[in-house]
């Protein structure tokens, strides 16, 4: 039974028909975009950009947590590391992205304590281990990965742990969408909205911007027929001009989402501003500790408070991530910015737009 389930989303047939509907349907000339670097890995992984009529544009938008975080964020992360007696801790992908004049893999390589973690908890427990070190750890991510890092801190909380402390660059996706409807010169006529994100925050977190723009929306899994019946949801909503607010990932995906998880990260953060790479300040996007946890906000504990930084000249990232570029009509693409010697993190990133060009396109 089991097996069968999971088949059916990989059903090489069944990918066909959705091909052949999208192809006799289709007929506008449609801009759409992935909100999820995870989608945009798979649409690249399996080709699907290459099966499309050519008046559909899949665009990757502001979907890789790593990607959108600000200059003056990476920077802040570098200052920690040249901290003496501090530990960071941070995913993998964060520590090659250049910040204004070195990045955490450089700062590791001369010395600094930078640890790979996999888990924000690894990060706890290294704190236990190093009673005499201050550990912080790089909170980059979206309502995925929030929950688990509020966890850490009423963990870090009932256990006394006073050397640990998270810096938080964490972000909320419905902000960010409607900020790219309001920005100049941004075209899109869908989004197909994140399918982890989605879990956490159930289909009613997109309601107010959908109501406010009504612009074609469906949340989507991540296997190429949950793509295809995404994109074909969409090209049929704009074909009848009747845009709608629709799940295609009901298997995962409920109207409310993880209420348990949204109930801890509503104990430990508030929203606040918050600044993103490229769009710039987006109003109430952000998660910020609450005034009983600043004592583990490391940008408090450490008065780490950076001016924000224009980006490296030349990088396009920032319009790459508003669907304005593709990482082609970049001047720096293979260029200057290659996978071992990158400007921009969208180079970087495992779900980094240009990582995913440079991987699967010729």
């Amino acid at each position: 039974m089991g097996l069968k389930y999971v088949d059916e989303y990989r059903d090489a047939s069944l990918a066909k028909q959705l091909i052949s509907k999208i192809n006799d349907v289709s007929e506008k000339p449609l801009r759409l975009m992935e909100v999820c670097g995870t989608h945009t890995m798979s649409i690249f992984r399996h080709g699907i950009r290459t099966v499309l009529p050519g008046n559909i544009t899949l665009l990757a938008g502001p979907g890789c947590p790593v990607c959108v975080t600000a200059q003056k964020d990476i920077d802040a992360f570098i200052q920690f590391a040249r901290m003496d007696d501090v530990i960071v801790t941070t995913f993998g992908d964060l520590i090659k992205v250049p910040g204004s004049g070195s990045s955490l893999a450089r700062e590791q390589s001369l010395g600094a304590d930078v640890r790979i973690v996999y888990s924000v908890f690894d990060a706890t427990n290294i704190a236990k281990e190093n009673p005499g070190q201050q550990v912080v750890f790089c909170g980059v991510g979206f309502e995925t990965t929030i929950p688990t890092i509020a966890a850490s801190v009423l963990t870090a909380s009932g256990d006394g742990l006073e050397n640990f402390s998270i810096y938080s660059a964490n972000k909320l996706t419905p902000p960010a969408l409607a900020a790219l409807m309001e920005a100049d010169g941004v075209e899109i006529d869908g989004f197909i909205l994140p399918g982890h994100v989605s879990v956490i925050t159930g289909t009613d977190a997109y309601r107010g911007t959908f109501e406010k723009y009504d612009i074609p929306s469906v949340i989507s899994g991540f296997e190429p027929v949950d793509i295809l019946k995404a994109v074909l949801m969409l090209v049929e909503q704009n074909e009848k001009g009747v845009p709608a607010l629709e799940n295609a990932y009901p298997r995962a995906v409920s109207d409310q989402g993880n209420t348990k998880a949204k109930i801890i990260v509503d104990q430990v953060f508030e929203i606040c501003d918050a600044s993103w790479r490229g769009i710039g300040t987006i109003p109430q996007s952000g998660m910020c500790l609450k005034d009983a946890f600043h004592s583990f906000d490391a940008a408090i504990k450490f008065a780490m408070d950076l001016p924000d930084v224009p980006e490296p000249k030349g990088c396009a990232c920032g319009e790459i991530l508003m669907g304005l570029k593709t990482p082609k009509e970049c001047k720096l693409y293979k260029k200057r910015c290659t996978p071992m010697d990158p400007v921009g993190p969208c180079m970087v990133s495992s779900e980094g737009a240009c990582a995913a060009f440079i991987k699967y396109s010729n």
